[in-house]
């Protein structure tokens, strides 16, 4: 999923609460509610496996400026 996707999903779910909140359906206040939630936590799973992709990169360049020196 992209930024774009997630970014889609957000925008959806605040729709879909809203439009629940404001016909008294709670099942589709709900979710929209959960949709968002889905959106927040794969925004924060790309975060976290670009992180860890920075992380390997900045290992792998330490490594190989170790090897340079010895």
């Amino acid at each position: 999923m992209s930024d774009s996707d997630s970014l889609g999903d957000k925008i959806k779910g605040v729709g879909k609460e809203a439009a629940g909140r404001a016909t008294g359906d709670e099942e589709k206040e709900r979710e929209g509610e959960a949709q968002q939630q889905s959106a927040q936590k794969q925004d924060e799973a790309e975060r976290l496996e670009q992180e860890a992709a920075d992380k390997r990169a900045d290992a792998a360049d330490a490594k190989s400026e170790q090897v340079k020196r010895d």
